[in-house]
């Protein structure tokens, strides 16, 4: 079948949002979309849409997502929606594409997609996609128990993003191999302007800059998700991990939940502090164009949390 596959033209996110809806069974907001895609501070949209006429068969689209690899900047997307129209399905049109947007993406100079594939879209990434499995994300999960936690009385809940936390972002970035980019403008974006979720965002002083932050988001009635935690040294990181646990306590939660890969120096301050690996279970994997600067399908150099996922 010839279809017309090619970048997203202004005014055809109505189809998208339908499609979205034909293939999920669900609604998308406009509003959401259009931040997602349209609005990221790193660059300009990143969206194949494959067409039979005037009918919307297939969407792949990637969000720009910059990584920090040794202390650098380096452009690279965080693969995103994929989804085929049902009486469009078992023609391909994932890869096809797909390979369109990659295509697009290295020749604008991006080095590198990375993501979290579904059960479902896995195999199909690894097989026809090029991509490379870097491992599997455990979920960290504390259940809290009736124990009072020790005092921390220096850390604070601020109500936005604000130059501190590029700043110190930025300075733990420069230990570490390869992890998503925080700077101000991309964490405004994606915490601040979300126009779905709500975030807790504590930070712990230190003169005029800050040793830590972490941003909490509630996950249903009973728990928080430690959506992304960046601590300046290990005592820092855990007075941070001891905050979390008691404002998770005042607001009634009974578990916090994290991501943090194995050999991250942060897993052993959550692992002191209770929290134990088990399910669900994410897949995670890559694929490079070029050189970025480091292997990223080696598991061992990522720092990850559940904010350079687009679920949390």
């Amino acid at each position: 079948m010839a279809l017309d596959i090619r970048p997203w033209r202004p005014g055809e996110e109505t189809e998208i949002l339908k499609l979205f809806q034909a293939s999920f069974g669900r609604p998308m907001a406009e509003d959401f979309w259009r931040w997602r895609y349209l609005d990221h501070p790193a660059g300009d949209p990143l969206v194949i849409l494959a067409w039979d006429g005037d009918r919307l068969a297939a969407h792949y689209a990637a969000s720009h997502a910059p990584l920090q690899i040794d202390g650098e900047s380096v452009p690279a997307a965080l693969s995103m929606t994929t989804m085929t129209d049902p009486d469009y399905r078992g023609q391909g049109l994932m890869e096809k594409t797909g390979s369109a947007l990659y295509d697009v993406m290295a020749a604008s100079g991006i080095k590198a997609v990375w993501g979290f594939p579904n059960v479902f879209s896995n195999v199909t990434f690894q097989r026809k996609l090029g991509w490379t499995s870097v491992g599997d994300i455990a979920n960290l999960s504390l259940t809290l128990d009736d124990r009072p936690a020790p005092e921390t009385t220096d850390v604070v809940e601020v109500p936005e993003i604000d130059g501190r936390f590029g700043q110190l972002a930025a300075r733990v970035a420069a230990s570490v191999q390869v992890c998503g980019a925080r700077g101000e403008a991309i964490l405004r974006w994606r915490v601040d302007r979300n126009p779905v979720n709500r975030y807790t965002r504590l930070i712990l002083p230190d003169g005029e800059e800050i040793a830590a932050y972490a941003i909490l988001k509630s996950y249903g009635d009973d728990a928080f998700d430690l959506v992304d935690f960046c601590a300046d040294g290990a005592d820092a990181a855990r007075g941070m991990i001891l905050a979390v646990v008691g404002v998770a306590r005042a607001h009634g939660r009974t578990r916090v939940n994290a991501w943090c890969l194995n050999r991250d120096a942060n897993r052993l301050v959550l692992e002191r502090a209770g929290f134990v690996a088990g399910g669900p279970v994410t897949y995670f994997g890559a694929r490079e164009f070029g050189d970025p600067g480091r292997d990223l399908t080696d598991p061992r150099l990522w720092r990850l949390s559940m904010l350079d996922s687009d679920l949390y």
